[in-house]
């Protein structure tokens, strides 16, 4: 299984991708995505998995990042 810890910047927040990939038989990828929203290093939004699979790293990305802005308007 590969992992990548990435984050982005969104209206003052990191929001952090734990993304999980696995292959299978074939060398078909399956992405996971789990996003936390954090602010100065201190946890805003614990950890929340992602309901959906994805068939690359870059359309896993871009979720997290859609995942963490809701997660971040819901906030409000």
């Amino acid at each position: 299984m590969t992992k990548h810890d990435i984050y982005d910047e969104h209206e003052g927040f990191q929001l952090w991708n734990y993304m999980e990939c696995e292959k299978d038989e074939e060398g078909r990828e399956t992405w996971r995505i789990n996003v936390e929203v954090k602010r100065g290093g201190e946890v805003e939004v614990p950890v929340v998995a992602g309901d959906r699979t994805y068939v690359d790293r870059g359309l896993a990305q871009a979720a997290g990042r859609e995942l963490g802005a809701k997660l971040v308007a819901g906030r409000a």
